[in-house]
């Protein structure tokens, strides 16, 4: 169960992200933004939703080093699940930020296969 402060939690990280995209530039390149958004959100969010994102932005941000094509982002999504599955110890279907997460990445696969328009 959460402890009830989900909501503050995420206003905090809001509005810490308008205030680093006010203040430069955010990185052109998905690996980097994502990268960037992780310390961030490590450093300003707290709580464990920002341990949890963080670590979920830092492994989806490895596979879009070289490539962020669709096929990529959803491997990027598959990446950052498995990172949140496997320190937080949570499971779809447990009702946590996960469920999101993998109904997200179930969208994007879809968009790989034959005939699928992304738009």
């Amino acid at each position: 169960a959460g402890d009830g402060d989900c909501g503050h939690t995420h206003a905090r990280a809001a509005r810490a992200i308008q205030e680093w995209a006010r203040a430069r530039p955010p990185p052109a390149a998905p690996a980097q933004l994502l990268s960037a958004l992780a310390d961030l959100l490590l450093e300003k969010m707290g709580g464990s939703s920002g341990v949890l994102y963080g670590l979920f932005l830092t492994a989806a941000a490895r596979p879009l080093l070289n490539r962020s094509d669709l096929p990529m982002w959803a491997d990027a999504m598959d990446a950052g699940i498995e990172a949140v599955q496997r320190y937080g110890g949570a499971a779809p279907g447990d009702r946590t930020m996960l469920d999101s997460l993998c109904a997200a990445a179930q969208a994007l696969h879809a968009l790989r296969g034959p005939g699928a328009d992304p738009l």
